[in-house]
């Protein structure tokens, strides 16, 4: 079981809010709670966000603690809008 002192602030709060069944292994599926955390910088050659604004992706979208997604700052919190919805 994963220690939820040892997570970040928005990890914790989508565990505490979704249920911690299969945290770190099955992402993605109705009733996980979607977040975002900053993309650790990497040395070398960044890779461009996906969404067409030509930034470098900065952040990525997790759900249930699994890495699902990433691009810049703008698409992953319309990403986590949308999925967060309903």
């Amino acid at each position: 079981m994963t220690n939820l002192n040892s997570m970040s602030p928005a990890a914790r709060s989508a565990a505490m809010r979704g249920g911690m069944d299969g945290w770190g292994q099955v992402g993605g599926q109705s009733g996980h709670i979607r977040y975002m955390e900053v993309r650790k910088k990497r040395p070398g050659r960044q890779p461009k966000c996906w969404c067409g604004c030509g930034t470098n992706k900065t952040h990525r979208g997790l759900a249930n603690g699994v890495c699902l997604i990433s691009g810049c700052e703008m698409a992953i919190r319309r990403w986590v809008k949308e999925g967060n919805r309903g």
